[in-house]
């Protein structure tokens, strides 16, 4: 009776892992899709990054569901996140771009990058249960596919390049200021949400 008790929970651990991994896909996903910048690829490449981050929720809300939490989970979430939520949105603004982007532009996608490898490993080194500390990389990335959404939707064919990449810099270095920061929200009023 305890082995098939122990089989029968070794199984489900794969559920939130695979779920994981789903996220990680839609982001290299996004990532393939994009190079070829036609406006449609890059409106489904964006809209796969908005899909990840409902994945990223849902493998967390699973694995509490089935009290199967891990360190192993935690940390395979966290690559999976900076593969579909920092690297994907700005691998979509380069390919946006044609890949012409200036230094100032590579400088804050370095810094979004960079802010995003902090946040995830202060994440995973953390103790306390009852805060998040600094914007979640997935919040961010998710805002960044979102604008990339917009931009290609309705925005492309009345406003100029160089005022979207404008904006895209000033939102990227907001957000990464943001995924850095102390700030603290009760992780008991994100549950409501």
């Amino acid at each position: 009776m305890l082995r098939l008790e122990c089989d029968r929970l070794s199984k489900l651990h794969i559920l939130p892992s695979a779920i994981t991994y789903v996220n990680m896909s839609l982001g290299a996903i996004a990532i393939f899709i994009s190079t070829n910048n036609t406006p449609v690829n890059i409106k489904i490449a964006a809209l796969l990054v908005v899909i990840a981050g409902i994945t990223d929720k849902l493998d967390g809300y699973v694995a509490r569901k089935l009290r199967i939490t891990s360190k192993f989970g935690r940390e395979l979430d966290s690559l999976s996140d900076l593969v579909s939520f920092g690297m994907a949105p700005i691998v979509l603004w380069w390919n946006i771009n044609n890949g012409l982007l200036g230094i100032r532009e590579i400088t804050v996608s370095l810094l979004f990058i960079g802010g995003g490898i902090f946040r995830l490993a202060r994440y995973n080194i953390s103790t306390d249960e009852r805060y998040i500390i600094g914007l979640p990389i997935t919040v961010a990335g998710m805002v960044m596919g979102g604008k990339h959404l917009l931009d290609t939707v309705y925005r492309l064919k009345l406003v100029s390049q160089s005022t979207i990449n404008l904006e895209n810099t000033f939102i990227i270095v907001l957000l990464s200021l943001l995924m850095i920061s102390s700030f603290k929200v009760k992780k008991t009023y994100l549950k409501h949400l």
